[in-house]
């Protein structure tokens, strides 16, 4: 059973370095990337990943934003060169980190004809009572659905690729519940897909209402402000949240290359190839069109990865 966990506190400040992200949240003018360690620098767009040891370089008139490790903005209004980590300076508070590894490729979140789960898939959840969405396969009419763990072993038939969980029994936090897809054409999840959730314990959730409450005080765009949550619920295992409120702009018709890039992060890492491709090449045709050459190669590594997985699974 797959499930990354990420280390909240660890114990040396370098392996803390490494987890902890910041990102840039707002461009105008003429703003660059200066990579550690390499001489030339680079166009710096919206989602940008910063390292500590990277610096933003501001034409005269330009302006920038960082949203730092602890999900406060850092704004930069004057021309010159700035060290992320002068101003991103290090804390004990981490609110922002870098996922973890990927989920072992299965064959039911590739194949189009398996009823395999969407959500809440290899996440965290805060609701009691979610709602479970699978693969719709074609032909088929009515689905039967379980969800075991702990004390539970719920079964219901829908005849629609989603249920709401009654909640009798509780969810309890911390127990990892498996969720079982059964299509009436015999194809069922059982055995080739073992995808999970659980519940944060109540401290859990209130620290995630606190590091919202600041996100929405923030400087940010809207749009800023969304990717910037996406961030926060993916640094908690909540990928279920995160791809709801990237799905959100999207449907608005989101243009931003960042939010497409991220998107099909998550779906690769909770093990759904095929959702996760259609998000790169959207991702892919962004970067191309705004000559975004850090983005097109991180894709275009990701979508070779997606689609080695895809072949295996033929």
């Amino acid at each position: 059973m797959f499930f990354s966990i990420f280390l909240l506190c660890v114990s040396t400040p370098g392996l803390a370095q490494q987890q902890r992200l910041n990102f840039i949240s707002e461009v105008k003018g003429k703003v660059e990337i200066l990579r550690a360690g390499r001489k030339k620098a680079q166009q710096a767009f919206l989602g940008d990943d910063l390292n500590s040891a990277d610096k933003l370089r501001l034409a005269q008139g330009a302006s920038a934003k960082v949203s730092c490790d602890n999900a406060v903005t850092w704004i930069i209004k004057s021309s010159g060169e700035f060290e992320i980590s002068k101003g991103c300076k290090y804390t004990d508070r981490t609110v922002f980190t870098r996922p973890g590894a990927n989920t072992s490729p299965t064959r039911a979140g590739n194949d189009s004809r398996i009823p395999y789960l969407i959500s809440p898939r290899n996440t965290a959840i805060l609701n009691q009572q979610p709602t479970l969405s699978w693969n719709p396969v074609k032909g088929v009419t009515s689905y039967g659905v379980q969800i075991s763990g702990g004390e539970v072993n719920w079964t219901t038939d829908v005849n629609q690729p989603m249920v709401v969980y009654s909640g009798k029994p509780p969810l309890k936090p911390g127990v990892f519940y498996e969720v079982v897809i059964t299509a009436n054409n015999g194809v069922s999840t059982k055995d080739i897909d073992e995808p999970t959730f659980f519940v944060l314990s109540d401290s859990d959730i209130q620290q995630v209402k606190t590091d919202i409450a600041q996100l929405q005080q923030q400087p940010l765009s809207n749009e800023s402000k969304t990717i910037a949550l996406a961030h926060l619920y993916r640094s908690k295992d909540l990928n279920a949240d995160a791809i709801d409120v990237l799905d959100k702009l999207v449907k608005g018709g989101s243009k931003t290359t960042a939010v497409y890039q991220l998107l099909g992060n998550i779906y690769q890492h909770i093990g759904l190839n095929l959702l996760a491709r259609e998000r790169y090449l959207t991702g892919l045709k962004l970067a191309q069109a705004e000559k975004n050459l850090e983005a097109l190669a991180i894709i275009q590594t990701s979508l070779g990865e997606v689609d080695e997985v895809l072949n295996q699974s033929k």
